[in-house]
């Protein structure tokens, strides 16, 4: 039974933590929209959603080394970016995410906070959650609240066509 209240309330819960997510994100983009000119300068770009990138381009010697020592180098140079995240006020939220350029001798680091709830599946997929758990406490509700006679003459109809 501790699991069923669980459930319950996690169903809701789910969307605080998607507003929370919300604001975060809305937050880190308005800050670093506002900021353009001041990342720019340290070769840092913001698109639309308000990711901060950049490009580190791997010098030749290190270019031959293993993959290992390519991200310590591009971590190294990820650290000249930290002030200034910090002076704009994003350094708590800011998590790097590092992918290799294919074809080049670069990665490309997206400076992102991360999202649990803010993706689009679990959104749908909690969506039509919350809409059965509403329409099941609607139904209990209308049952408790005398429309019982309805509700048992619907449930008859329903299990008299199973059995048929």
């Amino acid at each position: 039974m501790k699991w069923l209240f669980e459930s319950f309330v996690d169903t809701y819960k789910y969307w605080y933590e998607l507003a929370k997510d919300f604001k975060t994100w809305w937050i880190f983009r308005s800050v670093a929209r506002k900021n353009v000119e001041l990342l720019n300068t340290q070769e840092l770009r913001v698109d639309w959603l308000g990711r901060i990138y950049g490009v580190v381009n791997l010098p030749e010697e290190v270019q031959g080394a293993s993959q290992e020592i390519q991200q310590a180098y591009v971590l190294q140079q990820i650290t000249k970016y930290g002030d200034t995240i910090m002076k704009i006020g994003l350094g708590d939220v800011v998590y790097p995410q590092i992918e290799r350029i294919d074809g080049a001798a670069a990665y490309l680091v997206v400076l992102w906070p991360v999202f649990d709830e803010l993706a689009l599946l679990p959104i749908i997929s909690n969506t039509i959650r919350t809409a059965l758990v509403t329409f099941v406490l609607f139904v209990i509700a209308k049952f408790f609240y005398g429309e019982a006679d309805t509700f048992a003459a619907i449930w008859d109809k329903f299990t008299n066509w199973i059995k048929s």
